[in-house]
């Protein structure tokens, strides 16, 4: 179970800069890797300002292409609302599945990924702590509610020996 990294591939806005329109999109992902398009995985929406670039929505795609997935109609209305209230370059990043041989992209499948699940699952719980804001909502009701001191939702106080040292332990 491997996947790659790729983008952050720019989503060109409207001139009234509210609203993604950008329909030399996947020609542009193309140009950098052919058959990224019809493949599956995870992908992220992020908004660039600087060298900062924050998260703000994980989606996934098992059943579609990633052509056929990140664009869709509520796909399109998060990343507008994104843009409406936030300033920032929209981005999207492609983490394609890779096959057993890892020379080629996985294909869609009716029945479904079980570590493209699970990549998507630990994403969000990784952006939730950078960014709470997240557009998520599938997933979200754990990850947000669960503390621990020091590695997850940390409250704002010092850190305990036992939690520096715990963190540590995990590399964070």
């Amino acid at each position: 179970m491997r996947f790659d990294v790729y983008g952050g591939f720019e989503m060109y806005r409207k001139s009234n800069r509210h609203g993604v329109f950008d329909r030399a999109f996947w020609d542009r992902v193309r140009d950098m890797e052919a058959a990224l398009p019809e493949a599956c995985g995870c992908y992220v929406f992020a908004l660039k300002n600087g060298d900062n670039i924050v998260t703000w929505y994980v989606g996934k795609t098992e059943r579609r292409t990633f052509q056929t997935e990140c664009f869709q109609p509520t796909k399109i209305n998060y990343y507008n609302e994104i843009l409406i209230d936030h300033n920032g370059k929209p981005l999207l990043f492609f983490l394609p599945r890779l096959t057993a041989s890892e020379r080629k992209f996985s294909k869609s499948t009716t029945r479904g990924y079980k570590d493209i699940d699970y990549l998507e699952t630990m994403l969000i719980g990784i952006a939730i702590d950078r960014n709470p804001d997240i557009y998520n909502v599938k997933k979200t009701k754990l990850l947000r509610e669960m503390k621990v001191p020091g590695v997850i939702n940390s409250p704002q106080a010092p850190p305990t020996l036992s939690q520096r040292d715990l963190k540590n332990a995990l590399g964070l």
